[in-house]
């Protein structure tokens, strides 16, 4: 699956034969028959694994009982980023492939992509309700926050600069930021925790200005 969601990013889908991934994985096209039987098959089985897991793992999230709004979107946010970090060419994969997805494999993996935008703006809606949020259009406001953790695939790469942490905190608070309400009452709790999201979010931005040590 690795060698095969690699050289469909960097070769594209349609240009890549079997014959090539079992090249790269080190076994005869022979060999390979025994666990796939077409490049179609090694597609649907990544879309099954980064597409539908993300619907469930998200809706999951939304139905917690012990997180506010602000904390799930906190949540969600991290769980999206994170995938795009760990997954690039997976994803990338995934965003270039969808027209050529055969049915109904097309239609779950749409269904799970409207399944990943319901968890998200229904969170921010219960936010609006609760007070939590400003009064905005929750499926715009998901669509911006999709649109941040999408590109992460694209442009993050790990090294001292950026670690996955301080990215995920950082898109996390920015999340945040864009939809809170700072008039609205707040908790002990809930402030503690967006201050000291907040303060780690600054912290990490202070120390890549630092000048490495020795």
């Amino acid at each position: 699956m690795e060698k095969a969601t690699l050289l469909f990013a960097e070769k594209g889908y349609e240009t890549t034969t079997l014959q090539d991934v079992a090249a790269a994985v080190g076994v005869s096209r022979t060999a390979l028959y025994h666990y796939v039987t077409s490049k179609e098959e090694l597609l649907a089985m990544l879309v099954e694994q980064l597409s539908l897991g993300l619907a469930e793992t998200l809706a999951a999230l939304r139905a917690r009982t012990d997180l506010t709004s602000e904390g799930k979107l906190r949540e969600l946010t991290d769980t999206l980023v994170r995938q795009r970090a760990e997954s690039p060419h997976q994803f990338r994969v995934h965003d270039q492939t969808e027209s050529v997805l055969p049915d109904p494999l097309r239609s779950r993996h749409r269904q799970a992509r409207r399944d990943v935008l319901a968890a998200l703006s229904g969170v921010i809606e219960e936010g609006i309700d609760a007070g939590e949020f400003r009064p905005l259009d929750p499926r715009v406001a998901a669509f911006s926050v999709l649109g941040m953790c999408n590109w992460v695939a694209w442009w993050y790469h790990p090294g001292p600069d950026y670690d996955i942490d301080s990215v995920a905190r950082q898109i996390s608070q920015s999340a945040v930021d864009m939809v809170a309400d700072v008039h609205a009452p707040r908790g002990r709790a809930d402030s503690a925790r967006s201050a000291l999201a907040a303060a780690r979010s600054s912290l990490d931005a202070l120390e890549r200005l630092l000048p490495p040590e020795g």
